[in-house]
């Protein structure tokens, strides 16, 4: 195996969501948000199967246990589907900043359970890099203008619910999908599979609701069809497929903890990229996190 090949996909994955995330941001205001959510979905599982053909030497994967396809069905249920609604509904009752930072909680989640399910033990410099890793984004995610005022009430509580449903969901997710990949199983061919059951359920319930006809329109008009087919790729495709390869060769607390990167990274590029200003807490929170991400790739 290449030496810190796990943590190496981690904080790719990372990157390749932190982009995503800019293209469908841009795009769910025309399509509508669970329109794009469906959409990114269908073309990732066009994209995952013309990935699996080059790299795999066929479309889709060749064969699966039972077990495994257990596992990584009810990764995708509690990851792709539930999760993801959850943290969605998040963001309409809290707003962004205090989903993610709730979502900032699933390294420390991940770290207990890897260590509960697989024995998974960390050096004292791991779990500084975790540590450096989480409060970054929490100063990051805590210091950014623009917080939400006027929250309170029940859709306060039902916003904190969601945002730790969201987090439980994504922890769920990469433990249920070590337990199909702890044998050595293709991570492409396990997003393929894990993908192709979110289409299914997601789809499914655009039938149930008669919501196919307006999906498939808002997803091909010229100024949403090539951006969502770009974001498919780089997110749902890559990102998840390197995600699978992190939580495979790497330890569940490390690998998450380095995928938590994204609001720091987009942190990065509005600061250097688009010369938007940022204050000092984004800029400390960067310089943690990344200090502790140098920790992680140190052990």
């Amino acid at each position: 195996m290449i030496p810190l090949f796990g943590e190496a996909a981690a904080f790719t994955a990372a990157l390749c969501w932190a982009t995503s995330s800019m293209i469908f941001s841009n795009i769910g205001g025309k399509a509508g948000a669970q329109t794009v959510n469906r959409g990114r979905l269908a073309c990732s599982i066009f994209c995952l199967t013309v990935l699996h053909l080059l790299l795999e030497g066929s479309p889709w994967p060749a064969a699966v246990s039972w077990e495994q396809l257990g596992w990584l069905s009810l990764s995708s249920i509690v990851g792709l589907v539930i999760g993801d609604a959850m943290l969605f509904q998040a963001f309409v009752l809290i707003g962004a900043r205090l989903s993610m930072l709730l979502m900032s909680t699933v390294p420390i989640m991940g770290a207990v359970l890897a260590w509960l399910l697989f024995d998974e033990t960390l050096r004292p410099i791991e779990i500084a890099g975790i540590a450096f890793g989480v409060s970054g984004v929490l100063i990051v995610i805590l210091g950014k203008k623009g917080r939400p005022v006027g929250l309170g009430g029940r859709n306060y509580v039902l916003g904190i619910l969601f945002g730790l449903g969201g987090a439980i969901g994504q922890v769920a997710n990469l433990i249920t999908a070590k337990y199909a990949l702890i044998d050595g199983y293709s991570a492409l061919s396990a997003t393929w599979i894990r993908t192709l059951v979110a289409v299914i359920v997601m789809w499914g319930i655009a039938i149930l609701l008669g919501r196919v006809r307006r999906t498939v329109t808002a997803c091909i008009a010229p100024d949403v069809g090539k951006w969502l087919l770009l974001g498919a790729l780089i997110g749902p495709a890559i990102g998840v497929w390197l995600s699978m390869a992190a939580v495979q060769n790497a330890n569940v607390g490390i690998a998450s903890t380095l995928m938590a990167l994204p609001p720091v990274l987009l942190i990065v590029y509005e600061g250097l990229v688009m010369r938007k200003p940022v204050g000092w807490q984004a800029v400390a929170g960067t310089c943690l996190a990344f200090a502790g991400v140098a920790l992680l790739f140190m052990h």
